[in-house]
Order: structure tokens, then sequence, then C-alpha cells
């Protein structure tokens, strides 16, 4: 081959080799940048651990032990500082393959304004996926009347032919945005964070209590907002 194919045939490969390491770029890239986040929660098959100390909370607490040190340690959070606080960690989901984990603390209260039962939460999550490593750090408020209104509508008539569907809630109720966002999630700091409860009213009748699934939403910052 002569010198003057080959010096004509350098810039089409040149060109070439540049639309493939683009194309890889866009391949690697966290979730493709623009695209939100959904990271999903099913305690049955996810929750590691939770403690709480809230009288006639919907979910019981887990039974947590150690080789090393007697007792349930979930015990430990029935001290009167920690009345209406809760403390749970699970795994969490994307596309159904766990990503990493989340653990939240919570505190119950009464909005003074409404007469609703709220919920001052911050939720820290760590992420080892695909285009999606980092950790996420939220604080946000919850307003759980209408899941709770769900719920009292079953219990005083759980032998009803309830809908055997998860409904789902938004929970999150001040639009709170991604307070830190580290790593390939960096683009979601200052973004809109969303969480989800979902409820399914045939599950009294069926499982004599109610499964927990909780979804989280949380969007790309708006790059004119920085």
């Amino acid at each position: 081959m002569s010198n003057r194919h080959v010096l004509w045939r350098a810039p089409s490969m040149i060109k070439m080799s540049t639309v493939i390491f683009a194309s890889l770029l866009l391949i690697n890239s966290p979730l493709q940048a623009a695209e939100k986040l959904v990271l999903d929660l099913d305690t049955d098959s996810d929750l590691v651990s939770m403690a709480l100390n809230i009288e006639g909370f919907l979910f019981k607490p887990t039974m947590n032990f150690s080789a090393d040190i007697a007792g349930n340690l979930s015990d430990r959070f029935k001290v009167e500082p920690l009345k209406n606080y809760l403390a749970a960690t699970a795994l969490v989901r994307i596309n159904g393959e766990i990503a990493g984990v989340a653990t939240e603390q919570e505190m119950l209260t009464v909005d003074q304004a409404s007469g609703h039962p709220i919920a001052e939460s911050a939720w820290l999550i760590t992420l080892n996926y695909p285009g999606a490593t980092g950790v996420l750090a939220v604080k946000q408020q919850e307003d759980a009347t209408q899941t709770f209104g769900m719920v009292n509508q079953v219990m005083q008539n759980p032998d009803a032919d309830w809908e055997d569907a998860f409904q789902r809630i938004l929970s999150t109720s001040n639009a709170p945005t991604v307070q830190l966002a580290t790593g390939d999630l960096s683009a979601y700091q200052g973004g809109l964070f969303e969480e989800y409860n979902f409820v399914n009213p045939a599950d009294l009748k069926k499982f004599k209590r109610f499964r927990a699934k909780i979804q989280f939403v949380i969007y790309p910052a708006d790059p004119q907002k920085k």
C-alpha cells in the first residue's frame, strides 16, 4: 500500500475511532446524565433492620442479635429520648437488581396547623451499580394522612373484598432536594426527591398484615438553577 493511500485513509480511521469512543462514553455515563433515578425497596425481601419506639406503629421492629452482646439490640430504642423515633436499613434496587443500601432516621409528630400525622425523615443512600455509584443524602417531610387513612379504612372492615393491588401514594410533602450527591450521582445534587409508599388493601385479609414497599424517584438538578 502506498503512503498516499495510508494518508488518505488516516482521517477516516480517526473519525471512526472518535465516534466509537464517544459512543462508549455515552453508554458508560451515569444513567446517561439526564435520566431520573428510580430506586425500589420491598421490606419482605430487602429489609435488613428496623428499630423503633412508636406506640401502635403499623410495622414491627426487627429482632437484632449479636454473638458478642446479650439481648435484642432493637430494645435499646425503648428510651424516652427516642420516643416516636425510627431507624431502618434496607437494600435498594434498580430494575429489580440490588444496587445498594439505604438508611432512614425518622421522627413522627403531628402538624400543628393541619392536625395531620407527619414525619421528619432523613435518608442516606449508598449505591454500587454500573453508571450509578455514589452517595445520596436528603432530608424531607412526609405526610402520612393518605396512607394511614387507607390503612384505617381497611382495618375497620378487614373481611371486605378489597382490590388486590398496590396503591402508589406520594409520601413526600415538602418538595425536598438532594443535599449531597457524589460520584456518578453528582448530577442529582439539588434535584427533586420524592418518596412513594405502596399499600395493598387486600393484604390484611390475605396475610393478617400489610406488606411495605417504598419507591424513591430522584430527578437530576436543573442546570439553570445552579
